[in-house]
C-alpha cells in the first residue's frame, strides 16, 4: 500500500526518493526517467499510460518533468511534460482557507498577478504562506517564477534573526527534495544557519557559492527576462534582481563565516552587474550602502579607480556612498573629503538640482544626517533652484527634521515654504506638486505643537492643534495628538472622538473613490491604531496598503501599531523589525520599535 501523498511528497531514502510498488521499492529517478522517455513513444497507449503514471507520482516527478518541459528535444515529450507540470496541484488538503484561495488564484493568474500573490503569501499572518511559497519554488512551471519565489524567501534570512528558525522549517518542508537551483540555494542557506560555528557552515556556504554561480548563467526563458542591469525604480523582480538578492545573501553568509575576502569578491560582482545601466551610479551607490550596512564597508576599496577621476567626471552619489563607507570604517578625514567633493559637484553651475534633491533624500536614508541637511539647505537657499523643487525640498526637509525631533526647525521650514518667493503663488505651486496647501499649513502647526509639547506648554500645544485642525480637519497626526491630550477630560475626549470619527468617515469615502491609492488605507489604519475604532478593519486596510506597496517601511510601521492596538505586541515587534530592515537609519521607526519592546517587558 502506498503511503499518503503528503508522506510520499517529502520521503527521502539515502538521498533518493522511493516509490513503493506492489512488488518492491523502485528508485523514483529511474522510473521517472523511463516514464518521461515513454511520453514520446510511437505507441499512443504507451504515451497515455506514462502520462497517467507521472500524474499519479505528482510532486515526486516535478523536477524531471520541469526539465523535460523546458529542454527536451522531443516536442511530444516537452509538450506532455509541460501539461503534466501545469496539472501539478499546489494546494495541500491541510492548507488554511486563505492560503488555498491564494494558490487557486495563482494557478489561474497571469505572471504579474502570480508575483503579487507570492508577495502576499510571504506576509500572511503566522507565516502560514511560507511553506506554500517554498512549494512554488519547487513546482512553479517557469524558471523565472521559481527564482522569484526563492528570492523572496532568501532575503528573509538575516543573521541572528529570531524569526528565522520558524521560517526555515517551513521553507524546508515546502522545498522537499527539489533539485532546482533556487531550491538548492535555499537549502544551503538553511544548512548554514543550522551550523553551530563558522567552520561547520563551510560545506553549506560552498554549495551556496556554486549555486549562485550557476544561477548567474543565463538559461531557458530567464535569459531573456530582463537585461543584466535594471532601473532601480522598477519594482518588478526580473532575473538581474533575483540574482542580486542571491548574491547579497551570499555576501552575508560569507561575512558571518569570517570569509571577508570572498565576500568582497562577491561585492565586486554586485558592482559589475550595475554596468551599462542608465542608472549605473545610483545602482552602484545603493550596493555600496547595502554592503556598508551589512558589515562590509571595505567594499569601498573596489571604488578606488572610480573615485580617482577628475572632478568633471566625479559621480557625486557614488562619492557620498563611499564617504558613508569610510565614515563607518572610522576614517572621518577621508569621508569628509569625499563628501566635500560630492557637495561641490552638486554645486556646479551645470549640476542637476533634481540630482541634489535625490542625494539629500538618500543621505537621510543612509544615516548621513549632516550631509543630508547640507544638501537640503543648499537647494532651498540657492536662487537657481526652481520654485517647485524649492517647495518640495522644504517639505521633505521639514519631515526629516521632525523625524529627528527637531520640531521647531521643522515648523520654521514649512513656514518658509508657505511664505515662498516674492511674486510666486505658493498655493498654486503646491497644488501642482499634488500637495494641498491646507495640509501643509496644518502640518506646520502640528510641528509647532510638538515643539510646545516638548517645552511643556500644554496650553499653547492645544491652541496650535486646534488651529491645525481648522486648517485641515483630516490631519491624522493632529487628530491623534488631540485625542491623547484629551485624557482626563470627558468633554475633550468626546470632542476628540467625534473629530476622529468624522475624519475616518471622510478617509473611507476617499478610499472607496480611489481604491488603488495605498496612502488612504494607511492613513485610516494609522488613525485608528493610535486612537480608537475598528482595529480589525484598520488592520485589514493596513495590509491592503502593503499589498499595493510591498514592504514600505512607513506602512509596515502602521501595521505594527495596528497589531499593538489589537494586543499582539509580539507581532508588532516582528513587523517593526521588517520596517527597520527597510530603513535601518530611520529614527522614528527605531523609536517605535523600542516602545513596542518596552511594552512587552513592562508589567
Amino acid at each position: 500500500m502506498r503511503p499518503t501523498p503528503k508522506v510520499m511528497l517529502w520521503m527521502m531514502v539515502a538521498g533518493v526518493a522511493t516509490v513503493l510498488t506492489a512488488n518492491a521499492a523502485v528508485p523514483v529517478d529511474a522510473e521517472i526517467a523511463a516514464l518521461i522517455t515513454q511520453l514520446g513513444d510511437a505507441d499512443f497507449a504507451v504515451r497515455e499510460t506514462a502520462s497517467t503514471r507521472l500524474a499519479a507520482l505528482g510532486a515526486e516527478a516535478s523536477d524531471a518533468l520541469l526539465a523535460a518541459a523546458e529542454s527536451n528535444a522531443d516536442l511530444e515529450v516537452a509538450l506532455r511534460a509541460r501539461w503534466l507540470v501545469e496539472s501539478l496541484p499546489l494546494t495541500l488538503a491541510d492548507d488554511p482557507p486563505e492560503v488555498a484561495a491564494l494558490l487557486d488564484r495563482f494557478t489561474r493568474s497571469d505572471f504579474d498577478d502570480r508575483v503579487q500573490i507570492m508577495h502576499r503569501l510571504l506576509r500572511l499572518d503566522d507565516d502560514t504562506g511560507i511553506e506554500p511559497l517554498a512549494r512554488i519554488v519547487r513546482l512553479e512551471r517557469t524558471e523565472t517564477g521559481s527564482r522569484i519565489a526563492a528570492a523572496l524567501l532568501a532575503r528573509e534570512w538575516q543573521p541572528d534573526d529570531s524569526a528565522w528558525p520558524g521560517l526555515r522549517d517551513r521553507i524546508a518542508a515546502g522545498l522537499g527534495p527539489s533539485g532546482r537551483p533556487p531550491a538548492q540555494l535555499l537549502r544551503a542557506i538553511i544548512d548554514a544557519s543550522l551550523a553551530n560555528s563558522p567552520p561547520a557552515a563551510v560545506p553549506a556556504i560552498d554549495v551556496a557559492v556554486a549555486t549562485v554561480a550557476a544561477l548567474d548563467r543565463p538559461e531557458s526563458e530567464a535569459a531573456a527576462d530582463m537585461p543584466a542591469a535594471e532601473d532601480p525604480t522598477d519594482a518588478s523582480l526580473g532575473r538581474a534582481k533575483t540574482l542580486r538578492i542571491f548574491r547579497r545573501c551570499l555576501v552575508q553568509m560569507l561575512v558571518a563565516a569570517g570569509r571577508r575576502t570572498e565576500a568582497v569578491a562577491e561585492a565586486g560582482r554586485l558592482f559589475a552587474a550595475c554596468a551599462g545601466s542608465p542608472s549605473e551610479p545610483e545602482l552602484v551607490a545603493a550596493e555600496l550602502i547595502w554592503l556598508t550596512d551589512h558589515d562590509l564597508p571595505e567594499a569601498v576599496d573596489l571604488m578606488a579607480d572610480r573615485l580617482a577621476v577628475d572632478d568633471a567626471d566625479f559621480e557625486p552619489l557614488v562619492g557620498y556612498a563611499a564617504a558613508v563607507a569610510w565614515r563607518r570604517r572610522g576614517d572621518e578625514a577621508k569621508a569628509a573629503a569625499l563628501a566635500g567633493r560630492a557637495h561641490a559637484r552638486f554645486s556646479d553651475e551645470a549640476a542637476d538640482t533634481t540630482g541634489r534633491l535625490q542625494a539629500a533624500m538618500l543621505l537621510a536614508r543612509w544615516g548621513a544626517d549632516d550631509w543630508s541637511l547640507r544638501e537640503y539647505a543648499a537647494l532651498i537657499d540657492q536662487p537657481e533652484t526652481s520654485v517647485g523643487e524649492f517647495a518640495l525640498a522644504g517639505i521633505l526637509c521639514a519631515e526629516f527634521l521632525h523625524e529627528r525631533q527637531r520640531h521647531a526647525e521643522a515648523a520654521a521650514m514649512l513656514r518658509r515654504v508657505l511664505d515662498g518667493r516674492e511674486g510666486e503663488d505658493m498655493d498654486q505651486i503646491l497644488m501642482r506638486l499634488e500637495r494641498d496647501p491646507r495640509s501643509v499649513r496644518s502640518r506646520m502647526l502640528f510641528f509647532g505643537s510638538r515643539a510646545q509639547a516638548v517645552s511643556g506648554d500644554t496650553v499653547e500645544e492645544r491652541r496650535m492643534l486646534e488651529e491645525s485642525l481648522r486648517a485641515y480637519g483630516k490631519d491624522v497626526d493632529s487628530l491623534i495628538a488631540c485625542y491623547r491630550l484629551s485624557a482626563g477630560s470627558a468633554e475633550r475626549r468626546a470632542d476628540a472622538k467625534a473629530r476622529v470619527a468624522r475624519a475616518l468617515e471622510q478617509i473611507d469615502e476617499e478610499i472607496q473613490a480611489l481604491p488603488d491609492d495605498a496612502n488612504g488605507y494607511n492613513e485610516y489604519a494609522w488613525l485608528v491604531a493610535n486612537t480608537e475604532g475598528d482595529v480589525r478593519k484598520a488592520t485589514r486596510y493596513s495590509k491592503r496598503s502593503l499589498e499595493q506597496s510591498f514592504d514600505t517601511a512607513s506602512y509596515l510601521d502602521t501595521l505594527s501599531h495596528c497589531r499593538a492596538a489589537a494586543g499582539d505586541l509580539r507581532g508588532a515587534i516582528r513587523t517593526q523589525l521588517l520596517a527597520v530592515r527597510q530603513e535601518p537609519h530611520n529614527p522614528a521607526i527605531r523609536r517605535n520599535l523600542d516602545q513596542f519592546k518596552k511594552a512587552m517587558t513592562d508589567p
